[in-house]
C-alpha cells in the first residue's frame, strides 16, 4: 500500500512548522490600518456574512474578533430564500441608517457591484474579504482576497481569511482556529499551505479541549475531517438552507452564547432542523427520480413543490447515483431557481454559458446555481437537452490503489491517519479489492444498506446501496472500491472497508 503526495505537500506532512506568519501583503496592511483608524474614531462596524457554514463561521470570527479588538460590531446574514446571496444595496442602506460607517463582507462581496456602488453614494466604506473568483475590478476601499496574499494563503476559505485578518489585529483565540478549520473542511478547500495547518491544528484543539457550541454536533471524539464534513457541517448548513423555518443569524448568536442551557436548547433545535432537511432531501430526490429521463446525457427535473434550499443536495444525489450531470429546478418569486451538480471532468458553467435567459448564475466546474427568467424555462429545457447531445466531456477516473484483503487492518489505517488531514488536492485514498472473498451478506435498514463478510473476518459495508446493488447476487461481484475505516466493538478497534462502488463480472 503506497501513497505518494506531491513533494511540497510531503515536506509539509513530514515537517509541520505550525501556522505561517501573519501576511505582510499590502491588502492585509491596509486592512489593519483601516481598523486601527476605526478604533481611534469609535466607528461602528457591520459584518456582512453568508448563510453557509463558511459564511457563518467567518461572520462569527469577525464579529467576536473585532469586539475583542475594542470595536462596536454588529452583523447581518441575508435570508437565502427571500434575499439571496451576498451584500445587497438594501443592507448597505440599512447599515447607513443605523450609523455604521464601515462594512466588512466575509465569504462574499467580490460581485456585489450594486451594493458597492450604493455604499459609495452613501459614503460608507466597504472592506471586501472573499475567496470566490473575482472580477478584474472590485469597487471597494480594501479587498482582502487569497489572490492578493502570499502563496501560502492561496487556498484560504472565507473563515480562513477572517482568521488571518483578526490575527493581523493581534487577536488570537483558539476557538477561531477551530471555526476556521470547520469552515475549510465544509467548503472543500485545497488542503495545503496555511489551510492544512489550520485544519490540522483546529481539529487537534477540538479533540483536546472541545468547543461548547460544536461539541453537541459530533457523536464521539476524536474526530477527523470526515466527521466534520458529515456530522458538523450539514447541521450548520441546514439552518441557512431552511430559511423559511429558521433564521441563520440566530446561529451566530448561538456561537456567542456562554450559557449552557441556551446552548443545549439551541443545539437540539439545530439537530431537529437538520433531521427535517434530511426528510425534505429524500422527498425531493424521490420525486425527481420520477421526473427525469434516466437515459438522457444530462438529467433534469423541475417541480414547484421542491424546496429551494434543498435542490442542490438532491441534484448531488442524482449526479452521484447516475454518474451524470444533474439539474433540479423549483419555482420562485423571481422565476425558476436551479441547481446543477456534475461528475469530475464535466464543467457546469461552461455547459450553461450558451443560454441567455439567466437572471443570475454562479458556481464552478462541478456545481452551479442560477435563476431563470419566468418566461424562459421552456427555452432552458430545450437548451439543456440540445446542448447535452453535442457537449463533449470525459469522466475523470479517481485514482485507486489495489490492495489485498489482508491489508485491510488497523495498522495500515493508523498509518493513513498519520497523513491527515485529507481533502481537496490530497484526497483520502480509495482502494480496490479484486475478487473479494465474500462468504455472506446481510441487509440492514430494510435493504437500504448491505454488509458483506469477507473470509478473513473483515466487514465491507455498502451504505445507501443502489437499486442495482440491491438486486445483484454477491457471487457476481468482481471488485469493490472504497475507503478504509476504523470502528469499535466491545472496546476493541476493528478495520472495516466502506464501499463506494461495486463492479460486477461481465
Amino acid at each position: 500500500m503506497e501513497i505518494n503526495p506531491e513533494p511540497e505537500l510531503l515536506e509539509q506532512i513530514l515537517h509541520p512548522h505550525g501556522l505561517y506568519d501573519i501576511s505582510q501583503s499590502e491588502a492585509m496592511t491596509d486592512f489593519k490600518n483601516r481598523l486601527l483608524q476605526a478604533k481611534e474614531k469609535g466607528e461602528k462596524i457591520l459584518v456582512a456574512g453568508d448563510y453557509d457554514c463558511d459564511g457563518i463561521m467567518s461572520t462569527t470570527i469577525f464579529t467576536e474578533g473585532l469586539k475583542a479588538f475594542g470595536l462596536e460590531t454588529g452583523f447581518y446574514i441575508p435570508d437565502r430564500i427571500r434575499q439571496g446571496y451576498g451584500l445587497s444595496a438594501k443592507t448597505v442602506q440599512m447599515a447607513c441608517d443605523k450609523g455604521y460607517s464601515l462594512i466588512i463582507t466575509c465569504d462574499n462581496g467580490v460581485k456585489a457591484q450594486e451594493a458597492l456602488q450604493k455604499a459609495k453614494e452613501l459614503g460608507v466604506d466597504v472592506i471586501v474579504t472573499d475567496h470566490h473568483v473575482r472580477p478584474e475590478s472590485v469597487e471597494c476601499q480594501i479587498l482582502v482576497h487569497p489572490d492578493l496574499l502570499e502563496e501560502q494563503f492561496a487556498s484560504l476559505c472565507g473563515a480562513g481569511i477572517a482568521f488571518e485578518c483578526i490575527r493581523a489585529l493581534g487577536i488570537e483565540q483558539e476557538r477561531f482556529m477551530i471555526y476556521a478549520a470547520v469552515a475549510s473542511i465544509a467548503d472543500c478547500m485545497e488542503v495545503c499551505g496555511q489551510t492544512r495547518e489550520i485544519i490540522q491544528q483546529g481539529l487537534a484543539l477540538f479533540n483536546q479541549k472541545g468547543e461548547m457550541h460544536l461539541d453537541p454536533f459530533v457523536r464521539s471524539k476524536p474526530v477527523c475531517e470526515r466527521d466534520i464534513a458529515f456530522q458538523v457541517a450539514p447541521k450548520i448548513n441546514a439552518i441557512g438552507r431552511l430559511a423559511d423555518r429558521a433564521n441563520v443569524n440566530t446561529f451566530v448568536r448561538y456561537m456567542q452564547s456562554t450559557r449552557r442551557s441556551t446552548i443545549e436548547d439551541y443545539a437540539q433545535k439545530v439537530c431537529a432542523i437538520n433531521d427535517l432537511r434530511k426528510r425534505l432531501s429524500e422527498q425531493v430526490y424521490g420525486r425527481s427520480q420520477l421526473l427525469i429521463h434516466p437515459t438522457r446525457k444530462v438529467l433534469l427535473a423541475a417541480d414547484a413543490s421542491f424546496h429551494e434550499g434543498i435542490i442542490g443536495l438532491a441534484a448531488g444525489n442524482l449526479c452521484s447515483n447516475y454518474c451524470k450531470p444533474a439539474i433540479i429546478c423549483t419555482r420562485s418569486d423571481e422565476g425558476y431557481k436551479g441547481s446543477m451538480r456534475a461528475p469530475r471532468g464535466f464543467h457546469c458553467l461552461d455547459f450553461l454559458s450558451g443560454f441567455d435567459g439567466f437572471a443570475a448564475i454562479g458556481g464552478h466546474a462541478q456545481a452551479a446555481g442560477f435563476t431563470i427568467k419566468p418566461d424562459r424555462f421552456a427555452d432552458f429545457e430545450t437548451y439543456v437537452f440540445e446542448q447535452a447531445s453535442s457537449y463533449k466531456w470525459e469522466l475523470e477516473p479517481e485514482p485507486v490503489i489495489e490492495i489485498e484483503p489482508s491489508e485491510i487492518n488497523t495498522a495500515n489505517i493508523h498509518a493513513l491517519d498519520a497523513l491527515r488531514p485529507f481533502g481537496s488536492g490530497f484526497e483520502l485514498p480509495k482502494f480496490a479489492v479484486k475478487n473479494p472473498p465474500i462468504i455472506s451478506k446481510f441487509d440492514l435498514s430494510g435493504g437500504t444498506h448491505r454488509k458483506f463478510q469477507l473470509a478473513n473476518g473483515i466487514e465491507a459495508l455498502n451504505f445507501n446501496q443502489s437499486e442495482t446493488d440491491a438486486r445483484m447476487d454477491y457471487h457476481a461481484i468482481d471488485e469493490i472500491i472504497g475507503t478504509l475505516s476504523l470502528s469499535s466493538f466491545r472496546g476493541r478497534q476493528r478495520a472495516d472497508f466502506i464501499i463506494d462502488e461495486v463492479i460486477y463480472k461481465e
